[in-house]
């Protein structure tokens, strides 16, 4: 089947001498892998530079059934960055977010609101100057409740521990469940309060934000089947330092 869509390269490896084989978030069919062949020659190098994770490509496929590698018929960028690729830390943040949506999702899995929130937090990411060191802690918790387990704001006021596993906050702490810690949850408050009501006034340390980070993706590995580690993280943590 011919089709055309928008996808978000996602990861691209090697195979044989001159062709690769790329994974790509698409609007319309969810994750899907192409054999691309020929495009690490020097004659298509340029054009197979457009295979590498993030740009954003308007695509024409051959979708074939029952089987794990489809055919891209052509392709051309739909979006050209202005300042991702010249600035380390957008980059880093941008590339641990398709990491996580690779992690999160099964190849196949339609979920356009998903792609369309992807799309339009990268073109953003590519030219916002604000916050940007927040933008990882906000991304988990959208995704997080595009995925369907939101963080509850249910109990905030009073709760005292954060429950991992159900994802609400707690009067007393839990010995049987994954739970925050006094001092972890008042921080955990204090994003929401960041995201939900936009208050540029409150603000968080680098080591407070890297605990955030962490335990967002705990909260991520009680929720997520078969979530396992990613490589992102550690050069992430580098950088926002």
């Amino acid at each position: 089947m011919l089709d055309k869509t928008e996808g978000i390269v996602l990861k691209t490896t090697r195979y044989a001498e001159s062709s690769v084989i790329v994974k790509i978030f698409t609007r319309k069919f969810g994750i899907l892998s192409f054999m691309v062949q020929g495009v690490r020659s020097s004659r298509n190098k340029q054009k197979g530079n457009l295979l590498q994770p993030l740009h954003v490509l308007d695509l024409e496929i051959q979708l074939k059934e029952h089987r794990a590698l489809h055919t891209i018929k052509e392709y051309q960028p739909a979006y050209i960055y202005k300042q991702m690729y010249m600035d380390m830390l957008r980059q880093s943040v941008a590339i641990f977010c398709i990491e996580l949506i690779a992690k999160c999702m099964k190849e196949q899995e339609v979920n356009e609101r998903l792609y369309g929130y992807l799309a339009s937090f990268l073109l953003e990411l590519d030219t916002s100057q604000e916050r940007i060191q927040m933008k990882p802690l906000f991304f988990l918790m959208e995704l997080a409740s595009l995925l369907g387990f939101e963080l509850s704001l249910q109990h905030i006021s009073e709760g005292n521990y954060f429950n991992l596993a159900s994802g609400r906050f707690e009067h007393t702490l839990s010995g049987s469940q994954p739970c925050l810690n006094a001092h972890e949850t008042m921080l955990f408050k204090k994003l929401m309060v960041m995201y939900y009501e936009k208050d540029h006034d409150v603000q968080l340390s680098a080591s407070e934000r890297t605990l955030l980070f962490d335990k967002l993706l705990l909260y991520f590995r009680w929720h997520v089947d078969d979530f396992s580690s990613l490589k992102s993280p550690a050069i992430l943590h580098e950088v926002l330092k």
